[in-house]
């Protein structure tokens, strides 16, 4: 669904069309995107309560910088809760570089800094929820909730805390397989303010638009066998949930999010369906994922690697990294992140990546969401995105702006006649037509025709560059004074208050705006909150019975203790990440373990 436009956007286009209500400037200069002011206007609307959802790269992190500047400005705490230890080194340098008269505290991963200690305190979701990072006593807070899809947890919703009355959710996506986000993540922050899709990113100029190349390759006799028996199992346990009342049949996304639910809830037949559905479903996704051929495919790319300005690999696995590395190497340069790359490897890994001393990085899934990745303009998804929202991101990490001559390209090896073939129909996994739909070309590689995939691959991008619209600095004249004249007042304040003007503004720019520099929301009913597609989840008729499990540590899957080559640390038998390494046996259950699973 395509963003409603602001209440009057005429008052931005003059903004755009001006000569001197926009300086000519050098872009090293701090400005805001249009969308990101539409945005924040739109959130103001709705008495500063939302979820922005936009799509990555496009720039969520600055409009929520900006909104942290205004509530600091009113004399507001500001709390950002992040998933990860990553996420919170990466948005503590940007906050301390966007407000460096500020102090930005830290909390978790060895920091202890309390509310009352720092302007802004950076947090995980773990973190929060264990220990409350409350307002300072007589303070009103604003909290932002990065990445909030992944807060529906029974423990991380423990870090959406109501004493913070302005809230700001960032997600790419906000879906999940259960009902958190109706019953949870809706009610918290009241809704979508506003949404941004590559559709519109890529017309605005602030996203690339990419070629798409879909390469086919067969699977050997031995796993065709195995996936036969695989969907014999699958159509056996469609039948059963088909049957169901009020099950959804279409998207497949509903249809899988509601088989999810009854395998997680349901302890009767229709839960054994439904957990039988999802064994096969995931036998026959790893079957098609480690297809042989897939690797041996994977030489076909080391030129185009080579020639590119940074490639991605994204698999599932680190097994699958792995085999892609083993096929690669020998012909380019490349290098593995997994969950377990301890942190000065990992920056040395990128950092080697952004001076282009390495050509390309594969990674099983800790790309998708978090981690700043140098820009890339070649992405090789080797087995298909479990979800639309990992499709986004991994999306995301190679359609950032490009500079001219650098054109985005995408390829997406699948296995023919499966659930990965994009000719499938309604079945097909990956969300394939999401990227066919904004793609510039995309075509279809079977192996009779692999050997135009690299001249297909040689593209450069458009001979023009679209460039994005750009608000700020912006110059008090009389231009932008007709702007302000037309805007309403959610505008006039966003443009005050959040976009940067080369000297604060002054009358009679000032004569425009509330006059205790504050925005009234617009009343409950009438706030543009977006509708969202909600699965409709099908009754639990037999409740599972529940055995109460001892857990080790504040996450939401059972944790078991391991030795490394450096000392001891937990790991997450959801995911497999591990806490942070100590020597000693006995230190080991004060670690935590801050993983990437949903819960």
């Amino acid at each position: 669904m395509n963003p409603s436009p602001p209440h009057n956007s005429d008052s931005i286009r003059i903004l755009e069309s001006s000569t001197s209500g926009l300086a000519e400037v050098d872009f090293d200069e701090p400005f805001l995107y249009r969308w990101q002011v539409d945005a924040l206007s739109s959130w103001l609307r709705c008495g500063r309560q939302g979820v922005i959802e936009a799509v990555t790269g496009s720039g969520k992190t600055n409009v929520a910088i900006a909104a942290s500047r205004d509530a600091i400005r009113r004399g507001l705490f500001v709390l950002v809760v992040v998933p990860s230890r990553v996420l919170m080194e990466q948005w503590s340098e940007r906050l301390a570089e966007a407000m460096p008269d500020l102090t930005i505290g830290r909390l978790g991963d060895s920091g202890t800094d309390r509310p009352p200690d720092c302007d802004i305190l950076v947090t995980t979701r773990h973190s929060a929820a264990s220990r409350k990072p409350v307002p300072p006593e007589g303070m009103d807070g604003f909290l932002i909730a990065d990445e909030c899809h992944g807060f529906g947890g029974k423990v991380l919703r423990r870090s959406l805390m109501k004493e913070y009355t302005e809230r700001l959710g960032l997600t790419a996506t906000l879906q999940r397989s259960d009902d958190a986000v109706d019953t949870l993540l809706l009610p918290f922050f009241g809704g979508i303010c506003f949404r941004y899709g590559f559709g519109e990113a890529i017309a605005d100029g602030v996203c690339a638009q990419p070629r798409v190349a879909f390469v086919a390759v067969p699977l050997t006799e031995s796993e065709r066998a195995d996936y036969i028996a695989t969907e014999q199992t699958l159509v056996d346990a469609r039948r059963v949930l088909r049957g169901i009342r009020d099950m959804p049949q279409r998207p497949f996304g509903a249809f899988l999010a509601a088989v999810q639910h009854l395998a997680a809830n349901d302890g009767g037949p229709h839960g054994k369906a439904a957990a039988e559905y999802l064994d096969a479903f995931g036998s026959r996704r790893e079957i098609v994922a480690n297809s042989q051929a897939k690797y041996e495919a994977l030489g076909i790319f080391a030129d185009p690697i080579n020639i590119s300005d940074g490639s991605l690999l994204f698999t599932e696995t680190v097994r699958a990294a792995n085999h892609a590395i083993n096929r690669l190497d020998p012909h380019t340069t490349i290098e593995i992140i997994t969950g377990e790359t301890p942190r000065r490897e990992r920056e040395k890994i990128l950092s080697d990546f952004r001076e282009q001393r390495l050509r390309a990085v594969a990674a099983p899934k800790v790309l998708d969401e978090g981690v700043d990745v140098p820009d890339a303009n070649l992405g090789i998804v080797v087995s298909a995105s479990r979800t639309r929202r990992q499709m986004i991101q991994r999306m995301g990490r190679i359609l950032r702006r490009k500079k001219e001559g650098s054109g985005a390209r995408f390829v997406i090896i699948f296995a023919s006649d499966t659930m990965e073939d994009p000719t499938a129909g309604a079945d097909a996994d990956g969300f394939v037509g999401e990227i066919q739909d904004i793609a510039e070309d995309a075509q279809v590689f079977a192996p009779e025709r692999y050997g135009d995939i690299s001249s297909f691959l040689r593209y450069s991008g458009p001979e023009k560059v679209n460039e994005p619209n750009r608000i700020g600095p912006l110059v008090p004249d009389s231009e932008l004074l007709e702007a302000f004249q037309l805007a309403d007042a959610a505008e006039r304040y966003a443009l005050a208050y959040f976009a940067p003007w080369t000297q604060p503004p002054t009358d009679p720019f000032v004569d425009l705006l509330p006059a205790d520099g504050t925005f009234a929301a617009l009343p409950e009913e009438r706030r543009p909150y977006r509708e969202l597609d909600l699965t409709n989840l099908p009754e639990v008729i037999q409740p599972k019975k529940r055995k109460k499990e001892k857990k080790l540590s504040t996450g939401e899957s059972p944790l078991r203790m391991v030795q490394t080559a450096d000392g001891f640390a937990l790991q997450c038998l959801g995911c497999g990440t591990l806490s942070q390494v100590t020597p000693y046996k006995f230190k080991v259950m004060e670690q935590t373990v801050e993983c990437d699973c949903d819960g």
